[in-house]
């Protein structure tokens, strides 16, 4: 990482790790510690502004998730929709709205997994576009937005009547978008995430950012090739960040107690050997298994969250404690952009069968 970063970062991570426990409901939205990023250069960085290479941005992500994985996460999908602006065809046009996003003074969001993940199974297309004069007219309802009711931005895919996909920036006080409070879920709650209903919302062409296309989201359309796709890498860097929260506490309590240092040296040894291999896949993606990546991210998250609990005993099921809030996070990785491989091999392994 550059030097002349990392103090900088120290200080942020801190400051993230203090806000971190508030933000637990849908009456909680971060935006005080996303505004802090954006302050602090990171958003900017992590969007490709600053010359960051790839593994800077990785570092970074991890140690945000280690502080705060609320706001690192709804960094993520601001990501999203701020890279895939920057990689369209489009980007000069809306040199304004980059600069407000990359300084974190308006924050962005993704409504597209309903075209990769998110009801494909239903017989018409979730969110649909009609071309009318001067650009589309979108219906349907997008089943996840992360800060719905918050954000100003949604990056929404949409589906034409001949099969064809766009990816529209949609402004999310747009007449006839209805957007939910955030659901409630047993985790990761206060990134206010719920669907987003489009009632005849028109956009002009100007503010399509991709397609009309086949699979606007396929790794060989350029909405993907320039950005790196969802996922990947960054989930996995992610599942780190909150692996290494947990090591932390374990080893703070090793100190006191000696019986769990060989048991926390082990965790800290395999965490740092998959971060070795996180870092240098960034750098050569093709010769890492990005699948078999994430699932032993994946699964190390489980298993040090699950450690760190056994270790604070009663306290640890207490809501205040920092073990209950990291426990519930992990479950957010077996569900969170995660390839149906890395499920598969999740649930053989609790089986004790034998991975396809």
């Amino acid at each position: 990482m550059n030097q002349n970063t990392a103090p900088k970062l120290d200080v942020l991570a801190k400051q993230l790790a203090e806000l971190a426990p508030r933000w637990h409901s849908v009456k909680n939205w971060p935006g005080l510690s996303l505004s802090a990023c954006g302050e602090f250069g990171i958003l900017r960085g992590l969007a490709g502004l600053s010359s960051w290479p790839a593994r800077q941005q990785l570092e970074t992500l991890i140690t945000l998730a280690k502080a705060d994985l609320v706001t690192t996460f709804i960094i993520t999908q601001h990501l999203g929709a701020l890279k895939r602006l920057l990689a369209s065809p489009i980007a000069s046009d809306h040199e304004a709205i980059i600069e407000q996003l990359s300084s974190g003074k308006r924050i962005a969001s993704v409504g597209i997994s309903h075209l990769t993940t998110s009801r494909r199974h239903l017989a018409t297309p979730a969110v649909t576009a009609e071309p009318i004069e001067g650009g589309y007219r979108l219906n349907g309802s997008i089943p996840w937005v992360t800060g719905a009711k918050h954000v100003d931005w949604i990056v929404v895919g949409a589906s034409l009547s001949d099969g064809a996909q766009i990816l529209a920036l949609v402004d999310a006080i747009a007449p006839n978008l209805h957007s939910g409070p955030g659901a409630a879920m047993i985790a990761m709650e206060a990134s206010c995430t719920d669907a987003v209903r489009l009632d005849s919302v028109e956009i002009k062409s100007a503010f399509v950012i991709a397609g009309p296309t086949d699979e606007v989201l396929s790794a060989k359309s350029d909405a993907t090739k320039k950005t790196g796709g969802a996922g990947g890498l960054q989930t996995s860097a992610l599942a780190l960040g909150l692996s290494l929260a947990a090591l932390e506490y374990m080893t703070a309590e090793s100190t006191k107690r000696p019986s769990l240092t060989t048991i926390t040296d082990s965790l800290n040894a395999e965490h740092e050997i998959l971060l070795e291999q996180l870092l240098d896949a960034c750098e050569s993606p093709a010769d890492v298994n990005l699948t078999e990546l994430r699932h032993q991210a994946n699964r190390l998250v489980q298993r040090t969250t699950a450690a760190a609990m056994t270790t604070a005993k009663g306290a640890g099921l207490m809501k205040e404690h920092p073990v209950a809030r990291f426990c519930q996070q992990a479950f957010f990785f077996l569900v969170w952009s995660c390839p149906q491989p890395v499920a598969d091999a999740h649930l053989c392994e609790m089986a004790g069968l034998e991975a396809p």
